[in-house]
């Protein structure tokens, strides 16, 4: 399980936790996500909200709204609001099918696993 986000130690994710990021989670995040939210973005002044889905820290430290997804903490992700179009609606080109959103949750169920590391500021 992981450790909170502003602790130094980084967290220690099993083989299959990060298999299952890199499967589900990581082409999903690069297909729909990475145009806006991603350093790339950010150096092309594309980036939206602040928010930067392109390193582990970036979806913890979250954007102009606050952080996009808390480890195990589904209830109130604005991540998963977004993918769900309860308040923002993300990706703007039209919503994801619920098994891609039911990734989502089991993805911040699990805490987040995610090898991408790099500091978002």
């Amino acid at each position: 399980m992981a450790v909170a986000a502003d602790e130094a130690v980084p967290p220690v994710f099993s083989d299959g936790e990060i298999a299952f990021f890199e499967e589900r989670i990581r082409p999903v995040v690069v297909q729909h996500c990475d145009e806006c939210h991603s350093s790339e973005a950010e150096v092309q002044n594309k980036l939206r909200g602040g928010l930067r889905l392109d390193t582990r820290d970036g979806v913890l430290r979250g954007g102009d709204s606050g952080a996009a997804a808390e480890p195990g903490e589904v209830e109130g992700s604005l991540l998963l609001q977004a993918l769900r179009y309860e308040a923002f609606e993300m990706p703007p080109s039209g919503q994801l099918p619920d098994d891609v959103v039911a990734d989502f949750v089991s993805w911040i169920e699990r805490g987040l696993p995610d090898p991408r590391t790099g500091a978002t500021d």
